[in-house]
């Protein structure tokens, strides 16, 4: 820093903070006359141990520059800078003093302190002194910053390292191939702890399906210090295989001494995977027949063509056709699509340019009844070979693969909670047979069956229920509500018959006897006992008190674990979000597992349904928005429950954008549950409640799973009924820096005893 004119001088040292330590009343008032040109902040200390002491009490952390005398009682200058360079290491200190003795200066050098002035203080040595001690300040300024700089890209070349270790597969061996590093990765994917694989031979994971000479090619070449690049299936410690892509290479050491192999490798598995099904697949397609043409820059098939082309056409030559007309005809979006895309591509220099535009020409078409997947390659000449495959039969076959995919899960879905079904089944065919007269309760019900049947993954009743809720809906807006006609259309639609052919697919895999079963307890042993002792004791106590606990304890017996009851979300949560596609951590259910309640506390637990597909669908947010809110890109959705007391607890919360009050309100408005002047008569936790009002729904397009505005009232027209209540707790996105604190809690309070 250059030396500044006194203007600048003063500007700077203005906003300096300042410890003056003087013993002397005197020297410290003159002092201080000069001092006060320079320093709107001075605080003042009569000795070394009062400096010290206001040192360590400075709120702000800490003086700018600490100005003090040597010789003083209750602790000299030269102490108290010790103690204070011991507090903090940069801290400025200008030293005063009437003595010139050699040791103490001496001492303040060794300590780091060289900036000295005379008694009595006087303005030109001070502003010499201050000189210096800015320009000190600035140094140590430039000093720490570097410090930090150089502190940061050391913490980010440790999170490189460490991240290398965790992500890539890699490993080292001697020149006998014998292992002596392995990265975490490495250790996950083989299935070995690092102590299983250090000083072992790489042969250890070897697969017997890898030919012999693989490897001896490998090793000839790193042999040679070549670099070798290949595929090999390992085998992994539990008898599994998985597929890389190794690059393997010579070792040396600092002295560039040959000491073994590095190795480095991506995981292909799945790739492996893809393509051997993609092989079977081409099996498939090519016994449905392909056909194979070329054409030229002029769009003019040329002469040679694959027999199966003139099947595909319905054509009995297709030579100097135009590719255009045979394959789009008379459609003419794609016919334009494929036009122009030719065009570009044929316009276009850059490979890159010309193979983009070639991904952007129509991939599947229907000709003559016939679905064709249409494959393009680019061949010299300006000419252009198409690949067509009928794929009717296969697109049938996927179709039919995915229905029998759902029939699967439907089946061990059930099958996993036989009794769970049972009462699901008995409590719905009431349903189908006594419809509440209520619509509000009707269409809560049906909402929630419609939740539950889709967590049991069954294959047709969800979407019957879903058609039904369409027409209910239509049927009140066009007829005023007229409970009599909506009874019919519920009659009409007929749910027994939909549910009838899940129920048969079931009684095909499980058998009739499993859906003619009645619910059945699980009963500790242990319990039996509790109460064979009671009854035989019924003689010698009283008979009506025992029998009140004999009767507390058979209605234990029906008791349920409420982590039982919850512990379905996990699943429904998953597929929830698979099919929205949000990417979002598995669900954990935390509790007591020991827990039980009456069954009694079933249709609400039944009921949370609906909030697990608002915290997936509403709730959290897709990967690209998370981002950019700086959060974990994978959303979190969490459920505690605990006993308080004589209550029960839930709560359920996501770490999603929370819920937007004003759109909230706004939707309340647009459906005249709330006005204006209502609404601004209402706490936040007030508005907050209307997530659970009757046709409420902030979702713009109707799903499968949300939209309706049902889900969230049939919680709590079920929690009423257990004299409940409901907190939110809310924390909305308010910005794109948002870093944490967001989502929303719901916390359910049940009584126990009533």
């Amino acid at each position: 820093m250059d030396v500044l004119n006194l203007k600048d001088l003063v500007e700077k040292t203005k906003k300096l903070k300042v410890l003056y330590v003087e013993d002397n009343k005197e020297t410290r008032l003159q002092a201080l006359k000069i001092l006060d040109n320079f320093f709107d902040h001075i605080d003042i200390a009569v000795d070394g141990a009062d400096g010290l002491n206001q040192y360590r009490q400075d709120d702000d952390k800490y003086y700018d520059l600490v100005i003090s005398d040597i010789n003083m009682p209750n602790m000299n200058g030269v102490d108290m800078s010790k103690a204070i360079l011991d507090i903090y290491h940069h801290q400025n200190i200008l030293i005063v003093s009437a003595y010139n003795d050699s040791e103490q200066l001496q001492e303040l050098i060794d300590i780091g302190i060289s900036n000295y002035i005379h008694k009595p203080v006087r303005m030109d040595t001070l502003i010499n002194a201050l000189q210096k001690t800015l320009i000190a300040m600035e140094q140590k300024t430039q000093e720490y910053e570097e410090f930090n700089k150089i502190q940061a890209l050391n913490h980010e070349l440790d999170a490189l390292v460490d991240s290398f270790d965790t992500y890539v597969i890699a490993s080292r061996t001697d020149l006998k191939g014998v292992i002596t590093y392995a990265s975490k990765a490495y250790q996950i994917i083989s299935g070995y702890k690092e102590s299983e694989l250090l000083g072992k031979p790489h042969n250890i994971v070897r697969h017997p399906d890898m030919p012999a000479a693989a490897f001896k090619d490998m090793w000839d070449t790193i042999q040679q210090r070549h670099l070798w690049v290949g595929e090999v299936k390992n085998l992994r410690k539990d008898g599994t295989y998985y597929w890389v892509k190794a690059n393997i290479a010579p070792y040396y050491d600092k002295n560039k001494n040959h000491i073994g192999y590095s190795a480095i490798r991506i995981d292909i598995t799945a790739q492996k995977e893809v393509e051997k099904l993609h092989s079977e697949v081409n099996n498939l397609l090519n016994n449905a027949g392909q056909g194979f043409l070329s054409f030229d820059k002029n769009m003019k098939t040329s002469e040679s063509f694959s027999k199966e082309c003139l099947s595909i056409f319905q054509k009995d030559d297709i030579y100097k056709h135009n590719i255009s007309d045979l394959l789009f005809g008379n459609d003419a979006v794609k016919k334009e699509l494929f036009d122009d895309g030719i065009s570009r591509i044929l316009n276009s220099d850059e490979d890159m340019i010309k193979e983009m535009f070639l991904s952007l020409l129509p991939k599947e078409h229907t000709l003559n009844e016939k679905d064709i997947k249409i494959e393009y390659k680019l061949l010299p000449d300006d000419k252009f070979m198409l690949v067509l495959t009928d794929i009717t039969n296969t697109k049938k076959l996927k179709k039919q693969i995915k229905e029998q995919n759902q029939i699967q899960k439907m089946i061990v879905s059930v099958a996993s909670d036989k009794n769970d079904f049972i009462e699901l089944k008995f409590d719905f065919e009431n349903f189908i047979l006594n419809p509440s007269k209520d619509l509000k309760t009707l269409l809560r019900e049906l909402h929630t069956f419609k939740g539950v049947f889709a967590q049991k993954e069954m294959v047709h009743i969800v979407y019957g229920i879903h058609d039904l809720e369409t027409k209910i809906n239509k049927t009140v807006q066009n007829d005023n509500v007229n409970m009599q006609h909506i009874i019919e259309v519920f009659k009409e639609h007929n749910l027994r018959d939909i549910f009838d052919i899940d129920l048969e697919i079931i009684g095909s895999a499980l058998g009739d006897e499993f859906l003619e079963a009645s619910c059945s307890l699980n009963i500790d042993t242990n319990s039996l006992d509790s109460l064979e002792s009671k009854i035989k004791q019924l003689k010698s106590v009283g008979i009506e008190e025992a029998l009140k606990d004999i009767l507390y304890d058979f209605e234990k017996l029906r008791y349920e674990s409420i982590y039982t009851m919850l512990n379905t979300y996990p699943t429904s949560v998953k597929q929830m979000a698979q099919i929205l596609e949000k990417e979002i951590y598995p669900l954990e259910i935390m509790g007591d597992k020991d827990l039980s309640v009456t069954s009694k506390f079933k249709p609400f637990m039944k009921s949370l349904i609906h909030l697990f597909n608002n915290c997936v669908d509403h709730g959290i947010e897709d990967v690209e928005t998370r981002v950019k809110s700086e959060k974990d890109e994978i959303g979190t959705i969490s459920c505690d429950f605990l006993q308080i007391n004589d209550d029960l607890q839930i709560i359920i919360s996501d770490d999603g954008a929370g819920i937007n009050i004003d759109k909230l309100s706004t939707s309340a408005i647009k459906n005249g549950i709330k006005t204006q002047d209502e609404l601004d008569a209402m706490s936040e936790d007030e508005k907050l409640l209307l997530v659970f009002a009757d046709s409420l729904s902030t979702k713009e397009e109707l799903s499968i799973s949300s939209g309706r505005g049902v889900g969230m009232s049939a919680i709590k027209s079920e929690i009423e009924k257990l004299y409940g209540n409901i907190e939110i707790k809310n924390n909305i996105n308010k910005s794109s820096a948002s870093t944490c604190g967001c989502g929303v809690k719901f916390i359910f309070t049940l009584p126990l005893d009533k």
